[in-house]
């Protein structure tokens, strides 16, 4: 039997095609990363709020030259962040206790960036965060911005 004369007129004997506009599905996966992205993967999952911040700056201004008055303010901004992170209303209230708290983030950052930096350049970073660190106006100015320390939960009844 003859297909051609069943059809209807104005309909040709074609093969069923798909949609131009109709996209095949692969099934794609993410790719995988490689392991120098890995590394700072993993490096920035480990480091705390601002840390990763603060280091970028720190290394930039040691292998830079200038001095703590040449460091943009937002970058600035981010250090002192490091140094306050973690300071509170009721932990945070003396001079003392915040000088301190401040000091002590900043042995931690100096212990961050000296993997990142010679030594003529780490003591240039140390000498810089002694500075940031013990900045008698930016502390009084922290000081007076400190948050409430959050409360845990409550039993209300």
């Amino acid at each position: 039997m003859d297909n051609s004369k069943n059809m209807e007129p104005g309909i040709r004997n074609t093969t069923v095609q798909d949609s131009p506009n109709k996209e095949q599905k692969k099934k794609e996966s993410r790719p995988v990363i490689s392991a120098k992205a890995q590394t700072i993967l993993d490096f920035l999952r480990g480091c705390s709020p601002y840390e990763a911040d603060s280091i970028r700056v720190m290394v930039g201004y040691g292998t830079g030259n200038g001095d703590t008055a040449t460091i943009e303010a937002t970058d600035m901004l981010a250090v002192n962040r490091f140094l306050n992170h973690g300071l509170t209303k009721e932990n945070g209230t003396s001079g003392e206790a915040m000088m301190k708290h401040r000091q002590e983030r900043a042995q931690k950052l100096m212990g961050a960036v000296k993997d990142f930096v010679d030594i003529g350049q780490l003591c240039r970073v140390s000498v810089a965060l002694m500075k940031i660190s013990s900045d008698f106006k930016v502390v009084e100015d922290a000081r007076q911005h400190l948050q409430s320390q959050p409360v845990a939960n409550v039993n209300r009844n």
